[in-house]
């Protein structure tokens, strides 16, 4: 039977490297936020025949089931789905799959067949970095608009890379975002705020880099990220407040951070249904957003 585990710090940073190499989009196989969301879907992992394997127990059948075997480089698939689904039978659960994407998909139904469903809240949003480092084109004027009007009104502004030295302004800049939700904040608002508070104190152990933006020296943004694969970065957190959120700071922090980037893609992950989220999100036009499915094997 495979020993599943909690994911700890430990062994997220013992796996960094499987986000080398291997043509990765999807934000759930970001070590980073295996780690963060892990009270969020239940999850647990364990590490076997050279892949980092997870187990979801969510409490909806897109967040229950196996993700996709993690590896770096090659990897007997077949043995690996197998070894799913000796332990499913030990266990007494289906043998179920979640947040696969299509290849993924394609990879599991040469070795068994599946049922796939999937629904559009789980998409991922997936950018070209040149585009939102670049923010050029008639689409997009709208966008440099925003960041003419904040370089317009405020003085003295400065993006910093995120350090150890300023995780702490990072962090007041979550907490006056929340400070400002109705009633203190929904709990999943609450719980993010653990999360980036989380992530601030691991930054090193997770591989998390991103950057705060200042306003004569107050830190009033901040955005944090790590990377899925050597192709993709995986925006986790982008937070601002007041008036300099209403004026154009989202915008600003996010283009900061697309210059400073070095992969080819940026994953700007789901927008859960949220009407203003996926408005928000679609806002940036992106390459293409990676659908993500789920199912039960038929075998």
């Amino acid at each position: 039977m495979i020993k599943w585990n909690t994911p700890d710090i430990a062994p997220i940073r013992e796996n960094l490297n499987i986000c080398r190499g291997n043509r990765r989009f999807g934000s759930d196989t970001s070590l980073a936020n295996i780690f963060l969301l892990a009270g969020k879907y239940d999850t647990k992992i364990a590490c076997a025949g050279g892949a980092l394997l997870r187990y979801y127990s969510g409490g909806k059948p897109n967040r229950r089931g196996y993700g996709f075997p993690l590896y770096c480089g090659e990897a007997d698939i077949a043995e690996l789905i197998g070894l799913l689904y000796r332990d499913s039978q030990e266990r007494g659960v289906p043998f179920a799959f979640c947040l696969c994407d299509e290849n993924q998909r394609a990879v599991i139904d040469s070795v068994c067949k599946v049922e796939w469903d999937f629904t559009e809240d789980d998409s991922d949003y997936i950018y070209k970095r040149e585009s939102l480092a670049a923010l050029s084109g008639k689409k997009l004027h709208r966008k440099r608009n925003h960041i003419n009007n904040f370089n317009k009104m405020y003085d003295d502004i400065e993006y910093r890379e995120l350090t150890r030295l300023n995780a702490g302004d990072a962090a007041a800049v979550a907490e006056k975002w929340l400070a400002e939700r109705e009633d203190g904040g929904s709990p999943d608002e609450r719980a993010e705020l653990v999360s980036i508070q989380t992530a601030l104190a691991n930054m090193d152990s997770l591989g998390v880099f991103g950057g705060v933006l200042y306003v004569e020296g107050q830190p009033v943004a901040m955005t944090a990220a790590s990377k899925i694969s050597d192709c993709v970065t995986d925006v986790h957190y982008e937070k601002s407040f007041g008036e300099y959120a209403e004026n154009g700071a989202f915008t600003v922090i996010n283009q900061c951070l697309a210059q400073a980037g070095d992969t080819e893609y940026f994953n700007r992950e789901e927008d859960m249904g949220i009407a203003g989220l996926r408005t928000a999100k679609e806002s940036y036009y992106p390459a293409f957003k990676l659908k993500k499915y789920y199912g039960v094997c038929k075998c």
